[in-house]
């Protein structure tokens, strides 16, 4: 995963460099040799004689002029249809204009003459009755475009120059966004990559959210005073231990019993509910006059002395209450729970 993820966020840098690089050559070019994992650009020079390029542009494949020079009528002629046939012609041996007629008749839509000397400089020249288009070009550049005569998977843009051309300026202004997405893009991956990995080498811990040890300590409690032994002798449901007496149990709200130590780690530090039942501990108790029929804290077999819980029970009471616990001469399954305002 972070290999592929470093693959990525290379390939949305490299694809960011071109973008930006298209953007200049857009900016100083006029002809863009484009193919399958192919951009190329040209400066260029467009001939005074012949008709401007339209903001539109044109779009087409190059064929090499016969003879080379052009000065003669082309042997080679253009076929009609699409896409653009465009002529690339060797300057020297005659005119300017006088190849750019020899491609014109020969049906080609543009003329390209390259120079014959290296570092010759642009030239342009004026004569009319031109009606394609025709441009100057470097001598590397016509060697660069020779290798591509012929290939109609490759194709060749002419544009208009970037001061004069509306279409230029929105070209610049798309892929200037694209450049932006590509950047955004590639920040994403990146910070997702550094992420993964820090969350790779991060231990994977449990957070829970158990209950304040106040709130536990705020619940009820009794104490087991005696054990009778022809009765079944009640366990915590916890540690699986008999109740002895002296042992403090906690009551939930549930009227279920526990050893103190052990639910309260349980409500602290495991769950929050009664083990028994799955009743949530944090649920308020109501408690009711005992009766003789409706025992409280039933459970066979113990016997309770008093204890005392400080605990607020009611929302409606206005200070705290106490609650305790029968004597022990009572069994527990006839311990009543007394609320004194």
């Amino acid at each position: 995963m972070s290999s592929w993820n470093t693959k990525t966020s290379e390939r949305m840098l490299l694809l960011f460099g071109i973008l930006l690089n298209f953007m200049a050559w857009l900016a100083g070019a006029n002809l863009l040799l484009i193919g399958k994992n192919l951009l190329l650009s040209f400066n260029d020079l467009e001939a005074n004689f012949a008709p401007s390029v339209k903001e539109s542009g044109e779009i087409g494949v190059i064929h090499l002029a016969e003879p080379l020079n052009a000065c003669t009528e082309l042997k080679k002629k253009a076929v009609d249809g699409s896409p653009s046939q465009f002529v690339l012609i060797l300057r020297g041996s005659c005119t300017f204009d006088d190849k750019v007629r020899n491609a014109q008749s020969a049906g080609f839509r543009a003329a390209i003459v390259y120079d014959n000397e290296d570092g010759g400089s642009l030239i342009s020249r004026t004569p009319g009755g031109i009606h394609i288009y025709a441009m100057f070009i470097s001598k590397a550049s016509g060697e660069t475009l020779k290798a591509y005569v012929g290939q109609n998977d490759i194709e060749l843009w002419i544009i208009p120059t970037f001061e004069n051309s509306v279409w230029s300026v929105l070209a610049i202004t798309f892929i200037s966004l694209l450049a932006m997405s590509a950047l955004l893009a590639a920040c994403f991956f990146l910070r997702r990559q550094v992420v993964g990995r820090q969350q790779r080498h991060r231990p994977n811990v449990r957070v829970f959210h158990g209950m304040s040890s106040q709130l536990v300590k705020a619940m009820p409690s009794v104490i087991v005073t005696s054990v009778r032994e022809d009765e079944y002798t009640p366990t915590c449901a916890i540690c699986l231990e008999d109740y002895s007496v002296g042992e403090k149990l906690r009551i939930l709200p549930c009227y279920h019993k526990f050893h103190e130590a052990c639910v309260d780690t349980w409500l602290t530090s495991w769950r929050t509910f009664c083990p028994i039942c799955k009743q949530v501990a944090r649920t308020r108790m109501i408690y009711t006059p005992a009766s003789e029929s409706t025992p409280l804290l039933g459970h066979a077999g113990l016997s309770v002395r008093e204890t005392t819980c400080p605990l607020n029970l009611q929302r409606s009471y206005n200070s705290p209450k106490s609650i305790r616990s029968s004597r022990s001469s009572t069994e527990l399954g006839d311990a009543s729970i007394v609320v004194s305002p």
